[in-house]
């Protein structure tokens, strides 16, 4: 085949390569002006008609998969009680704590307002759990709002954990109890967002400071 002729089919080749490409930035070009003076008008379309498909599909919210909880060091909040009882009775609270790990566990219970623990901490084998009971008593003088009273309770296991208690004063229950269940269990699993003083399986045992 002569030189020529080989010369003119790679020509003819890059010219309609050339034209190819010429016509599909040109169409890629028309459509993005069509699409921009829509407008919100496409959005809108667009998102009506796709939004059964998207909702049969059940995809999580953005931001769903990655939100980030609270760090290692800080106390886990329990879900908040609010016990109604008359003036001059007692509110309450009983903590079942189960040790979820396989070594012993001091845990111990702190309560502010002058509330009363009983015990004060617990020993924990291997699996084991126990009862903690806190307690508050309604000044027999209190009425309306001065009845009511907010206590922080704090337990100290392989994690730590807070509960917001409040105590209102009432005209009907004499007496309250609520009933928690608390499972002490440690982090055995290394987390995308975990770091270096994470203390794994659990936190150092707290010393219960001696009365």
């Amino acid at each position: 085949m002569p030189d020529t002729t080989i010369s003119g089919s790679i020509k003819e080749i890059t010219n309609s390569f050339t034209d190819l490409l010429d016509h599909t930035l040109n169409t890629s070009m028309d459509m993005l002006q069509i699409f921009t003076k829509a407008g919100t008008d496409f959005s809108s379309n667009l998102s009506s008609r796709f939004a059964p498909q998207m909702k049969a599909l059940n995809l999580p919210s953005l931001g769903g998969c990655c939100k980030i909880p609270p760090p290692c060091w800080m106390p886990r909040e329990l879900t908040g009680v609010t016990s109604h009882v008359c003036a001059g009775a007692t509110a309450s609270l009983r903590f079942r704590v189960t040790n979820c790990g396989a070594t012993s566990r001091t845990v111990t219970v702190e309560a502010d307002q002058n509330a009363s623990v009983n015990p004060a901490s617990l020993q924990l084998g291997p699996f084991q759990r126990g009862w903690v009971t806190v307690s508050y008593t309604v000044p027999t003088a209190s009425t309306g709002t001065q009845g009511c009273a907010e206590i922080l309770v704090f337990v100290h296991g392989c994690k730590s954990y807070y509960l917001r208690w409040t105590v209102q004063n009432s005209t009907r229950g004499c007496y309250c109890c609520h009933e928690i269940e608390i499972d002490d269990c440690p982090d055995l699993v290394h987390h995308w967002y975990d770091h270096f003083y994470c203390q794994r399986p659990c936190q150092p045992t707290r010393q219960v400071p001696s009365r």
